[in-house]
């Protein structure tokens, strides 16, 4: 009996032993279980790599509104004139500042106080200048190239930055022809040109001669002058 007895102790001793290699069966699982694991990181990769892409596509660049904008912007005075162009009086004289004479283009303008030339075209015809208080004048002889016993002698303020562009695009032949028959002062006064000599209203009762033609059918007017006709208006043609 005490054999008996003790045999059924040692194995119910032994049946801890004996339900231990069904813990160790447990790791597999484990190891299911961290490679499912590894597969995480893929997706989250992929996923991330998808947000990161979305907003790429939708979101615009500074280069995109660059390379929408073509051209300078508008001015005012193509705005206004974007269904006509306006003329300019303007005329070819003969410049004579002291034993030098020189061929310029100058717009006539009765609007403006004084006669003026660019501080640009002054230097460049070594004009000597004067100060007049705060100001820099010049005196000069202006002649017409119709006939040179029309001058008169003009004070010119000196001016920085004077540049005049007229007319601000081409007009047509047809708005030349208009006025063949006439003594023009400019012959290209449908052509843009930049002015820097100006005639103001100190020399308007030299300039303006008795002989006027009106404007008709959307053509610029003409005035006579000492140095031939002037053309200047708007021009719808």
């Amino acid at each position: 009996m005490r054999e008996q007895g003790s045999s059924s102790t040692r194995q119910s001793r032994r049946s801890p032993q004996s339900s231990a290699p069904q813990r160790h069966r447990s790791p597999p699982s484990r190891q299911g279980g961290s490679r499912h694991r590894r597969r995480s990181p893929s997706r989250s990769r992929s996923s991330s790599s998808a947000r990161s892409a979305t907003p790429r596509s939708h979101s615009p660049t500074p280069s995109t509104h660059s390379e929408q904008a073509t051209g300078p912007p508008p001015t005012l005075a193509s705005l206004l004139q974007h269904k006509s162009t306006n003329v300019l009086p303007t005329a070819v004289v003969r410049f004579q500042a002291g034993d030098s004479s020189f061929v310029l283009l100058a717009l006539y303008d009765p609007c403006a106080a004084v006669s003026s030339i660019s501080a640009s075209l002054a230097a460049q015809l070594k004009l000597p200048a004067l100060h007049v208080g705060d100001d820099r004048v010049c005196k000069a002889t202006v002649a017409s190239k119709v006939d040179a016993d029309l001058r008169f002698d003009v004070l010119l303020k000196i001016v920085k930055g004077l540049q005049i562009c007229t007319p601000v695009r081409p007009l047509g032949d047809s708005v030349r022809a208009r006025f063949a028959n006439l003594t023009l002062a400019n012959d290209n006064f449908h052509r843009p040109s930049t002015i820097s000599l100006v005639l103001g209203a100190d020399a308007a009762n030299h300039v303006v001669t008795e002989g006027f033609m009106p404007s008709q059918n959307g053509l610029p007017m003409a005035q006579s002058t000492i140095f031939g006709w002037m053309v200047s208006g708007s021009c719808s043609c």
